[in-house]
């Protein structure tokens, strides 16, 4: 009997759980994908594409070419994550023209490794959007794949983020009480993405030299080659980052070097390299050391703008995969 009580509870904790978590922002993202319409400029990436790729602004500052942009960013998602958003936004949107991916740091190169107790939060939509995809590009060992196939049926771990965020929230604003307001943005608090960043120029260096012995991640390969598949050019944007990182990481000449190695990288995948790391040079447009503000997000999208434009994408006439022209502006923009 107390056997039956305890599924019991399960159960219906498990049901409780699927309910709450039916508006989880992934799940509103793929909604939002299957509802688009028409679109022609779509969007891929994490928080820095959420946050600073404004649709709108964008179409205007295209205009008079007839644009439809749409924003697929997910915040704190990995290059698995992203290649399953762009499969599904590829796979109802014949229009699309142009996929925009946005990274940052080592994003391009670093491996798709992944435990089960890293796919928490957005990064849990690889549970339940294409579980197939998840399990060939993750590098997992043989447990946490069979812990993936099996708990993937589990609400209350697929969506475990959403219960414990609300105890994170309390356990937080509890700690807070009688201390100095500690500064946020729509993300959370804003110091913590500085522990997103490297701890020393010397260890960003490191990490340049270690990725000018790496090729692209696979996910980013695929992503790439999926929208070729469907008739759409690649455009590969170093995102802009605050001064802070431009000054203590970018301007290291190893990042240099890691930028000429990844530039080389996309050029073999017929894609184009664009760098708009610098392209924000106030510290105040940005929200944090990572993410634009809205005003910084609306310049950086009309300078977007204006560079796709510029661009002259030609098909491949060895094949029918597309590529950019061999102009130096398709291949790679620096400014």
């Amino acid at each position: 009997m107390s056997l039956g009580l305890a599924a019991g509870i399960l159960v219906a904790f498990n049901l409780i759980v699927r309910h709450v978590a039916r508006n989880s922002v992934p799940r509103q993202l793929l909604r939002q994908i299957d509802a688009a319409r028409g679109v022609t400029h779509l969007a891929v990436g994490n928080s820095l594409i959420f946050s600073d790729f404004d649709p709108s602004v964008f179409d205007a500052s295209m205009a008079p070419q007839p644009v439809v942009a749409f924003n697929a960013g997910l915040g704190a998602s990995g290059t698995v994550e992203q290649l399953m958003i762009l499969q599904r936004a590829l796979r109802g949107a014949s229009t699309v023209k142009l996929v925009i991916y946005g990274f940052f740091d080592f994003q391009l190169t670093d491996p798709p490794s992944a435990t089960l107790s890293d796919l928490i939060g957005n990064r849990a939509v690889a549970f339940y959007l294409d579980p197939g995809q998840a399990l060939r590009s993750y590098q997992m060992n043989p447990s946490d794949r069979l812990e993936f196939e099996i708990l993937r049926h589990v609400p209350m771990v697929v969506d475990r983020a959403g219960i414990w965020a609300k105890v994170e929230r309390i356990r937080r604003e509890m700690g807070e009480v009688g201390m100095p307001p500690v500064e946020t943005n729509r993300f959370g608090r804003v110091a913590d993405f500085a522990l997103l960043e490297a701890r020393s120029p010397a260890e960003f260096a490191s990490q340049c030299e270690l990725g000018q012995r790496a090729g692209l991640s696979q996910p980013v390969v695929e992503m790439i080659a999926d929208a070729h598949a469907r008739g759409a050019q690649v455009v590969i944007v170093e995102m802009p980052m605050h001064p802070y990182h431009q000054s203590h990481f970018y301007a290291l000449g190893a990042w240099d070097k890691y930028r000429e190695h990844l530039r080389k990288l996309v050029d073999a995948q017929h894609a184009t390299y664009l760098n708009a790391d610098d392209w924000i040079e106030d510290p105040n447009e940005f929200a944090d050391h990572l993410h634009l503000t809205p005003s910084g997000a609306q310049d950086f999208s009309r300078r977007l703008a204006v560079k796709i434009r510029e661009m002259d994408f030609k098909s491949d006439t060895a094949g029918d995969r597309p590529k950019s022209s061999s102009s130096p502006i398709a291949k790679s923009v620096s400014q």
